[in-house]
């Protein structure tokens, strides 16, 4: 149910690739972007990468996939060098670190409202 004077918004996920780039950066130029997203795997890492867009914040959770816990939670407003790298994959692209770590992404992906 709408109330007077409440617009009603969706909500839209998109993922990011070679083909999409260009509709995300529009989508940015509009204002309209949430939260970007990238998960990425190592043999025994899960790393998540979240850019709230509103608040222009990064929060970025690594986990360890043999133990299941928690190795690390920031929440940062710019990323390092590193971060820039592994944040700018999109889905399948592969990436070795300065540890001789291979991420693999497994997804980046942008919400948005209409």
């Amino acid at each position: 149910m709408l109330y007077e004077g409440i617009k009603e918004t969706q909500n839209t996920r998109i993922e990011k690739d070679d083909d999409t780039k260009s509709e995300i950066e529009m989508l940015y130029s509009f204002g309209v972007v949430l939260f970007e997203h990238t998960l990425l795997k190592t043999g025994e890492l899960t790393v998540s990468i979240c850019y709230f867009a509103p608040s222009n914040v990064y929060d970025i959770i690594i986990e360890d996939n043999v133990n299941h816990k928690l190795i690390t939670y920031e929440s940062k407003t710019e990323l390092d060098e590193e971060y820039i790298k592994l944040f700018n994959l999109t889905k399948n692209e592969e990436i070795i670190d300065k540890n001789n770590l291979k991420y693999k992404c497994m997804s980046h992906s942008v919400e948005y409202t209409l």
